[in-house]
């Protein structure tokens, strides 16, 4: 997962999370093993970085990513971002946009935190 915040230079409105998908085992599929909160942590940490350094109003978007059609379920429904619709991109790639308001994120992590519990900061 990368992400970038914007407008860059200048002070940050939004974060955009960028190359990150579901795997089919995160999206809660049969697996061997749950690892279905691996994607919503890293949506988790990307909200705290961005909640620490864009400048938004409460229903403003605060993040913002574009999926591929085989993602959509997941962040419509699992993350519950708010979907935006079809929007395409580079040549031969629909992407689908999602986005998280300062409110509708920080309830997100909220809800994230009461259901896994809080980080911890791993030190060697």
């Amino acid at each position: 997962m990368q992400y970038g915040l914007y407008p860059h230079p200048g002070y940050p409105r939004f974060l955009e999370i960028e190359h990150i998908e579901a795997h089919p085992t995160s999206r809660g599929d049969v697996a061997e093993r749950l690892i279905e909160p691996i994607g919503k942590w890293l949506i988790w940490y990307a909200i705290k970085v961005s909640l620490g350094f864009c400048q938004t109003e409460a229903d403003e978007p605060l993040v913002i990513l574009q999926a591929l059609d085989t993602a959509v379920s997941y962040y419509r429904d699992k993350v519950q971002m708010e979907y935006l619709g079809f929007a395409r991109s580079t040549p031969g790639e629909d992407l689908y946009g999602f986005r998280f308001s300062r409110t509708a994120a920080a309830k997100f992590c909220q809800l994230h935190e009461s259901q896994w519990g809080e980080a911890k900061l791993y030190e060697q």
